[in-house]
């Protein structure tokens, strides 16, 4: 055999072992928020981050749909239905934590501690540019509601207050009906 062929062997092999499976067993799964308690923190990212001109477009990386803005269903419009469907939360969901999924894990998995490790956390209390500017700041109850979920334990009156320090207040809105019956719970 030649060197060359020998040498060709070898790096094929090594090759083969070095993308072969790891063990089962070896991953450790993700702490991920939960996902059951997502629906007033969705709701509330929809009202202050959701509308069309911002996450609620589908070009973006972190992607919002609901009743304020991009809807998921093509028959839905703004505001019809008036609130954000199952799907639409769902979806929301996966657009959050999938943004840093390594970074929100370990945030997750500490009980929400700094937060600000997540680029989301930071541009929103304008710790980071964000074209939008600071949306909210930290300890207000728009953050309240987004840091609290990823603590464990969702404060949906945080978030509904959040929502209605965002609603302008030129009389009732539809949204505040979704808010104010059951504070964005997933239907």
């Amino acid at each position: 055999m030649s060197a060359r062929a020998f040498a060709l062997g070898v790096a094929l092999c090594a090759g083969a072992s070095a993308c072969s499976a790891p063990s089962p067993g070896t991953f450790a799964a993700a702490a991920l928020p939960d996902e059951a308690t997502f629906g007033p923190v969705a709701q509330l990212l929809d009202v202050r981050c959701g509308s069309l001109d911002c996450h609620g477009a589908v070009g973006r990386n972190l992607r919002l749909y609901g009743s304020a803005g991009l809807r998921l269903a093509p028959t839905d419009r703004p505001l019809a239905p008036p609130c954000d469907t199952p799907a639409e939360v769902v979806q929301d969901y996966a657009s959050v934590v999938d943004l840093e999924p390594e970074v929100m894990s370990a945030v997750v998995a500490s009980g929400g501690a700094d937060p600000e490790r997540l680029t989301m956390v930071r541009k929103a209390r304008g710790a980071e540019a964000h074209k939008g500017g600071a949306i909210w700041a930290a300890g207000d109850p728009s953050d309240t509601c987004l840091v609290s979920w990823l603590a464990g334990h969702a404060d949906a009156g945080a978030c509904q207050q959040g929502m209605l320090d965002a609603l302008p207040d030129s009389g009732p809105s539809v949204l505040l009906t979704c808010i104010m019956t059951d504070a964005g719970a997933p239907r």
